[in-house]
């Protein structure tokens, strides 16, 4: 590279959506795919692409577990003394969510010290498993001051719904919201690349104004002078933005290029170890077209699922187009179906927790069904 980079996660998506799975934590470390959180594609791209400074954009509430999961960031090698992880504090407002212009009110002498030139804007609830070195190759041969990710979209357009759309005319850009539509739109990743004294810039510019907006806004608003380069990605990339999206990524999962893609192509996806012995599948159990996650013990059937780690399934136990976070227990007939299961949940004897494909239901974190 010639120039060098930092990046720079933004956590304070909103949550009005996916309430279910957030209360006690930012979609970022809602787990996903069995074993991995949403976090870990963000951090995995940027450091393979060779950044060495990334700081988190970290919200009022939820910060908890994402520091939990992130550590010191050496499951990602940014445990150095030269760079590492930094967790942008959020500000005072009790606001639990609150934008990331406020939040990075109080912490832009963090890109201020910070010695790279080039700042990588990055989202935490995109699932995508990006080779983050092409788009910075890309960049520096653009000349550019931005360069914006984007994906061209036609079939799936509703998945993306409420999402930016960049829309070229001529020269210039503008910027729109998804809405369904049958036809080829492109939707911006969030992912920018941008130089550093721009961005700084930017940000007083918007503090000054009292502009109300996130960073990608502000950016946006200020296209017209901003010298820009569009970089299309081609592989799979959703967002995470509400209960139905995260069941329908999930299960994509169970499509087999879909999995290379996500979670072995570039290297894989790196993620907080947990040392946990492989799944035991007793006689009697059936498994079909799921993904069952190390220290699971399965007595029962399972099918079209997801299945987080220390999961126990008892015998005669149905499980159907289902994902089961970590550490649940479901007791002996218990039949489940389109559900999402969260954290430390109990499912007893012979109980039924049935949902509909469209519209999954949500068990929280440490909920019983039992006698």
């Amino acid at each position: 590279m010639k120039n060098s980079y930092m990046g720079l996660v933004l956590a304070t998506q909103s949550t009005k959506e996916i309430r279910g799975l957030t209360k006690s934590r930012a979609i970022a470390t809602i787990p996903f795919g069995g074993r991995y959180r949403i976090l870990d594609f963000a951090l995995t791209s940027l450091t393979r692409g060779g950044v060495k400074n990334v700081g988190i954009v970290i919200p009022n509430d939820g910060s908890r577990s994402l520091r939990d999961h992130v550590r010191g960031g050496q499951f990602w090698d940014l445990n150095r003394k030269d760079g590492g992880i930094f967790f942008l504090s959020p500000t005072d407002d009790k606001e639990r969510f609150k934008l990331n212009l406020d939040n990075l009110k109080n912490n832009i002498e963090y890109l201020k010290k910070s010695k790279e030139e080039n700042v990588i804007i990055y989202p935490s609830n995109l699932v995508a498993n990006i080779d983050m070195k092409k788009i910075i190759e890309a960049h520096e041969e653009s000349g550019k001051d931005l360069t914006i990710v984007y994906k061209s979209v036609e079939k799936t357009i509703k998945e993306y719904k409420g999402c930016t759309t960049i829309i070229k005319e001529d020269e210039n850009l503008k910027f729109g919201i998804v809405v369904n539509a049958e036809e080829i739109t492109n939707v911006s990743l969030d992912i920018k690349i941008i130089k550093k004294s721009l961005l700084i810039d930017l940000l007083k510019l918007g503090l000054q104004g009292g502009l109300r907006a996130n960073l990608n806004s502000i950016i946006e608003t200020n296209i017209d002078k901003i010298s820009t380069n569009l970089y299309e990605y081609k592989g799979y990339g959703r967002f995470i933005k509400s209960t139905q999206n995260y069941f329908t990524v999930n299960k994509d999962l169970l499509n087999k290029e879909i999995r290379f893609d996500l979670l072995s192509a570039n290297g894989g996806i790196s993620t907080k170890i947990n040392d946990t012995p492989p799944a035991i599948f007793e006689v009697g159990s059936k498994v079909s077209n799921s993904l069952v996650a190390n220290g699971c013990k399965v007595k029962g059937e399972i099918k079209n699922s997801i299945i987080g780690r220390r999961v126990v399934i008892g015998k005669g136990a149905k499980i159907e187009n289902s994902i089961i976070l970590q550490s649940c227990t479901i007791e002996d007939g218990a039949e489940i179906k389109n559900v999402i299961i969260d954290k430390n949940v109990t499912v007893g004897n012979l109980q039924q927790v049935i949902g509909t494909e469209e519209f999954p239901l949500v068990v929280e974190k440490k909920s019983n069904f039992e006698d």
